[in-house]
């Protein structure tokens, strides 16, 4: 599999995008909307199909071939439409589109000044338009109710990934004559595993082998009148499946494929960035939610001063699987969004010294995987003039990274008029009757109760008996406060060695971390890590180390991290441990039967252990979330989906004869 990302290579010269590789244009030169029109939107019935769409009902668009974005934006615009006709606004769009060479964003830019009827769209689109980096890529447009996946990758490989149901698809890939190697058997059957009875699909193109290959899969297929000098395009719905759909491979890791909540209400136990974005994401779709706090908002390991937020690069050839990047890069661009004059985030940039940049699962031989934008080898020269001080070794330039106050974050997710915080709350236990959870303290009285609960609450889940069981540790980290002295607050971006220095805070102070201790419950402050810290600090800028107050002087903050055994956090639905052991058992003996798929608890979840990652990583396992509680396409991999399944550590207990 290649996953080297290479942008589209356009030819300009009649004034229109037209794919040097492909010898083919993006859209007609006569009127490229129009043709999007007739080809995609009447083609699938879009119109028709949004005026009756239910209040909370979604619809799923997956699309070959993104160029320029034409056809999300007409398809945007209907959408747009079809929310003002009606008395009450239909549910989401998800839009999820697969492109193996992406418009850099200049191209993008240019080519949709074609259309200015589109320009509210296409300036929102620009905005949010992701680097050019392969993988899953989630944009959200709360404004219009959609969402918008781009995946960039060769069909092929992403396909087999993608874990959605279309309601309708754009077949728009370049013609199959200049495109053979996307028009294939394996995209006809990778789409009828994606479809249910009723998709739909329109395309251009009338080739005899596209409509063969179509019907084989079991599409209904027919001619109608293409659009301009096109004679015939094809069209069709999905019947049924001439061969075995495809099966989830791993049925013990298999997740609710339906919204488990028509009333959309939602409990999330926990107020520090696992449960502020939980709660975000779910608002953000209109959902009502009460978050409970046993202490105050960002009160634990969210509410350090600093939280350094930096990319996390994939090795070659892993991207469209890579977790910490696709999140990384999520969280960036949500960071990136943020408006306000007094924004919590700094993006003043991340050096990255070479020691540490060459570390497992650093692209120290592929500097395609994330653009020079983003991701930067300088010499040490380069390296001192950025940073402010002198830098003796190579580093990697992270220009669009940088440090964020954690707990002001947390607290601009949870505003939002559809949630609503209760701090000082302990929940005790959770019980469920009569469709609902119960979230009770220790008097016994219920403080909430709604058919969805997200348990987010660190190491703390293990006190509820449903997920008592999740191996969940502790670990100890302490960071340190030094005053700037007339040395260090020449230090303009945030360094990262084995540890880590900010530049100088609102405070006056360098915030510097952060020890590690496993297992270890004790939040006192430690001189002994103020020195672990200030150690870490000189091994690696011994000058500005020195020039820093003496530790003795320094301030600090203890929490525990939450962290599970491989270092992956937990976020999902919980299930029965005793019926788990009792459906798969024959895995301990290695056997492939007919097991069936893991039963879940009716909508009970968790979005834990994200150890020292929380502020790179708990954006996106909030929208992985609220797409699974709205029957939304994931916004990642299936393979990331079983790799942050809570249920998988005592999958693998089963496996291994572990008794209970």
């Amino acid at each position: 599999m290649n996953e080297t990302l290479r942008p589209a290579q356009l030819d300009w010269s009649q004034g229109q995008p037209q794919a040097i590789d492909f010898g083919d244009i993006y859209f007609s030169r006569d009127d490229g909307a129009a043709e999007t029109r007739h080809v995609f939107l009447e083609g699938n019935q879009l119109g028709a199909r949004f005026s009756v769409l239910a209040p909370a009902q979604g619809f799923t668009i997956i699309e070959t071939g993104f160029g320029t974005g034409l056809n999300w934006l007409c398809t945007q615009a209907l959408w747009a439409d079809s929310h003002k006709a009606a008395s009450d606004r239909p549910g989401w769009l998800h839009y999820l589109s697969i492109e193996k060479h992406p418009l850099t964003a200049s191209d993008l830019a240019r080519a949709q000044d074609c259309w200015p009827a589109f320009a509210e769209f296409a300036k929102a689109l620009q905005h949010a338009y992701p680097a050019l980096v392969p993988g899953f890529h989630r944009l959200v447009f709360p404004q219009w109710r959609s969402t918008l996946t781009l995946v960039f990758s060769d069909i092929a490989d992403a396909l087999p990934r993608i874990s959605a149901q279309a309601d309708a698809w754009f077949l728009d890939g370049f013609a199959p004559s200049r495109n053979p190697q996307m028009w294939t058997t394996d995209l006809y059957e990778g789409m009828a595993g994606l479809s249910a009875a009723g998709s739909s699909f329109a395309t251009f193109t009338a080739a005899g082998d596209v409509r063969r290959g179509l019907a084989a899969a079991g599409f209904e297929v027919e001619k109608v009148t293409g659009f301009g000098k096109k004679r015939e395009m094809l069209r069709g719905i999905f019947q049924k499946a001439e061969k075995t759909p495809r099966k989830t491979e791993k049925p013990w890791l298999a997740r609710p494929v339906t919204a488990t909540d028509n009333a959309r209400e939602a409990i999330i136990i926990g107020a520090g960035i696992a449960g502020a974005a939980s709660a975000r994401a779910l608002a953000l779709r209109g959902w009502r939610i009460k978050v409970l706090e046993k202490n105050t908002v960002a009160s634990a390991a969210s509410g350090n001063p600093a939280a350094v937020v930096a990319l996390t690069a994939a090795p070659p050839g892993e991207a469209l699987d890579h977790f910490p990047q696709q999140a990384s890069i999520h969280a960036l661009r949500e960071l990136e969004g943020i408006n306000a004059a007094d924004s919590p985030w700094h993006a003043c940039g991340v050096i990255e010294l070479a020691a540490r940049s060459r570390r497992k699962n650093s692209p120290t031989e592929n500097p395609t995987s994330i653009p020079a934008t983003h991701w930067q080898f300088v010499d040490a020269e380069t390296a001192s003039k950025m940073a402010g001080i002198h830098i003796a070794t190579d580093a990697v330039w992270q220009a669009h990274s940088g440090w964020l106050d954690a707990a002001a974050y947390c607290r601009e997710l949870l505003n939002h008029p559809g949630i609503s915080v209760h701090e000082n709350v302990a929940v005790s236990h959770l019980e469920y009757a009569a469709n609902s959870w119960h979230a009770l303290d220790d008097t016994q009285q219920i403080r909430a109760q709604a058919s969805t609960v997200i348990i987010a609450n660190s190491h703390s889940a293990t006190a509820f008996s449903q997920s008592t069981s999740l191996p969940l540790r502790h670990v100890r980290g302490q960071i340190s406060l030094a005053n700037r002295t007339s040395a260090s607050e020449k230090l303009k971006t945030v360094i990262c060695a084995r540890g880590y220095i900010t530049p100088t805070l609102p405070d006056g102070q360098h915030c510097l971390g952060a020890s590690f201790i496993p297992d270890d419950e004790n939040t006192d402050i430690r001189a002994s890590e103020h020195q672990e810290n200030f150690d870490l600090l000189h091994s690696a800028l011994p000058e500005l180390a020195t020039a820093l107050p003496v530790t003795q002087a320094w301030q600090g903050r203890s929490s525990l991290r939450c962290q599970s055994p491989d270092y992956m956090p937990l976020v999902g639905p919980l299930a029965d441990s005793a019926l788990m052991r009792k459906d798969y058992v024959g895995l301990r003996d290695g056997k492939h039967l007919n097991y069936p798929e893991l039963t879940t608890l009716p909508g009970l979840y968790v979005n834990l252990a994200h150890g020292s990652h929380g502020f790179s990583q708990a954006t996106l396992t909030g929208e992985i979330l609220a797409s699974e509680l709205n029957a939304e396409p994931a916004p990642v991999s299936q393979k990331i989906l079983d790799a942050l399944h809570p249920m998988r550590f005592l999958i693998r207990d089963i496996k291994r004869g572990k008794p209970e």
